[in-house]
């Protein structure tokens, strides 16, 4: 049995809500306050993806964290963390949330990028937070 555990309080300057657009968006960048050590493997965050109508079948929606040390640059981060999403049977992509803890090697910045493979039409809101 593992002793780490997580209280998934929610800090309201760590929750970012934006548009799933086409051509892609990027949540807030946030701050992790860490250069070097420190106990990043602690905080848990949390993709929160809405059910949306507008993406249209076999069309694909990548959800990926990444990471920066200037928090301008930023990269996927090892081992990368994405989720993919493809619109079916006319309904678009099912709502979901996925959670997950950050890699020790995570850099101070990080913020979640979302990429398509095509055109959509949704207006629906992702939801990307750091949980404590």
């Amino acid at each position: 049995m593992a002793f780490e555990f997580n209280r998934n309080i929610e800090d309201q300057n760590y929750i970012s809500e934006f548009a799933l657009a086409d051509g892609g968006s990027n949540s807030a960048v946030f701050d992790l306050e860490q250069i070097v050590g420190g106990d990043i493997e602690a905080i848990a965050s949390a993709i929160v993806i809405p059910a949306a109508a507008g993406v249209p079948d076999d069309e694909t929606v990548t959800f990926a964290v990444k990471d920066s040390a200037d928090g301008t640059t930023f990269a996927d981060l090892t081992p990368a963390v994405s989720v993919v999403a493809t619109g079916a049977s006319g309904t678009g992509i099912p709502a979901s949330e996925h959670r997950f803890r950050f890699p020790p090697a995570t850099r101070r910045y990080v913020r979640l990028e979302v990429t398509n493979s095509g055109t959509i039409t949704a207006t629906e809101n992702v939801t990307f937070k750091l949980l404590f």
